[in-house]
């Protein structure tokens, strides 16, 4: 069984990590494994997480993401969500689940802005 959840793609010092499966415990697990590994064999400044395609994003999952992001930090590299759906913000908001060393932004667009802001 492959260690690779994702497809990654380096664009500059960056991950873009278009997520199109459907996030459960322990695929989320597989996820942030993947990233940290990612991250130090590339040695990237910044993540973007492309999460459109994903329906469901509850508590726990949103907790490895916010944890994911705080060790991606003390790697050195920033995190990035982008193009949250309505429905996954919605129910983050009622939820009252917050996401934590992460910055989101609407496109991919913006998320560069965003990592390019940072640098």
């Amino acid at each position: 069984m492959s260690d690779k959840v994702v497809p990654i793609i380096k664009l500059y010092d960056y991950l873009i990590v278009p997520i199109q499966i459907e996030l459960d415990d322990i695929t989320v697990e597989k996820l942030q494994m993947q990233l940290l590994n990612e991250i130090s064999a590339k040695e990237a400044r910044g993540i973007i997480l492309d999460v459109s395609m994903v329906d469901v994003i509850d508590s726990y999952i949103s907790y490895v993401l916010s944890e994911t992001a705080a060790m991606a930090k003390a790697m050195g590299c920033h995190t990035v969500i982008c193009k949250i759906q309505p429905n996954v913000a919605l129910t983050l908001a009622q939820m009252g689940i917050k996401l934590e060393n992460v910055y989101t932004a609407n496109s991919l667009e913006s998320a560069l802005e965003i990592l390019n802001q940072l640098d």
